[in-house]
């Protein structure tokens, strides 16, 4: 089975992946965007794709949920995996040598308040952790760390320096495993993610929420997005989860009539929070 990953082996969407499809053989398809990944699903050159949607520090990645729109997949399943960050380097280096540590933008913000003890190392942001570390494993890069995780560091060769450097502890990334539209769901569907567009008139937002929850529906996220061309016309993301599948498709039938636009992005079985500790 193939599965497109953002970044190259090591990265954190291929440990989450390998966590999503635990006890089959998986096969990582490297790929430097999250629009490339959706690429290669839609070209059929993997089998799954699978992309971080958000996290409890960062927050929700606005542009992956952009690209749902944008590319004919759906969303098929879900894993909330627990992020444990580590400064890496080559063996032997020290944390006194590291002059300069480079990591993917998400992985700097998530470990800001360690970095604040060593104000002399310049933090440079890149592509993905693990293409920062397999640079400075290959290109034998001495003095430079990386920030990631233990799986990333033994598949390179490299040191953990300081384990455990994230400021929260309680740091979760939610990805999302998309396929081809194919019309189909899991038999045990009981979550989906949906985008609206709502009427332009007062209370439409309430109205529709009310509804949600008339039909038994859990709302577990809403995010708005602006509309392009449309000053003060916003968009709205949103997630619920369901104990009966017939219950979730009236409340759709009724709030339908009340949009200008509902698209269902996925309808997928809910994931459990891992325990498992892995790199961002």
């Amino acid at each position: 089975m193939k599965v497109a990953i953002q970044g190259v082996r090591g990265a954190f969407h291929e440990v989450a992946a390998r966590e999503f499809f635990a006890g089959k053989e998986i096969e990582p398809v490297e790929r430097l965007t999250f629009n490339d990944v959706m690429e290669s699903v839609l070209g059929f050159e993997s089998d799954y794709g699978i992309m971080a949607i958000e996290n409890t520090i960062s927050g929700t990645i606005h542009a992956n949920l952009k690209l749902l729109r944008q590319y004919d997949v759906k969303i098929c399943g879900e894993v909330s995996l627990r992020i444990k960050q580590n400064l890496v380097a080559l063996p032997g280096t020290k944390l006194e040598d590291i002059q300069e540590v480079r990591s993917h933008y998400m992985a700097i913000n998530q470990t800001r308040q360690f970095f604040r003890k060593y104000p002399d190392i310049r933090l440079v942001e890149s592509e993905s952790t693990a293409i920062s570390m397999r640079q400075i494993a290959e290109k034998q890069i001495a003095n430079i760390g990386a920030i990631g995780g233990e799986y990333a560091a033994q598949m390179y060769g490299l040191e953990i320096i300081q384990s455990g450097i994230e400021t929260n502890k309680k740091n979760y990334t939610r990805f999302l495993i998309v396929q081809p539209n194919n019309g189909n769901r899991p038999a045990n569907c009981d979550k989906a993610s949906l985008s609206i567009i709502l009427q332009n008139h007062p209370g439409s937002l309430s109205q529709i929420l009310s509804i949600i929850s008339f039909y038994g529906v859990d709302l577990t996220k809403i995010e708005s997005s602006p509309i392009i061309g449309q000053p003060m016309h916003y968009m709205f993301y949103i997630d619920v989860r369901f104990a009966e599948y017939q219950k979730y498709c009236d409340m759709l039938t009724a709030i339908r009539p009340l949009l200008k636009e509902l698209t269902v992005l996925g309808e997928y079985k809910a994931g459990e929070e891992s325990w498992n500790a892995v790199m961002m």
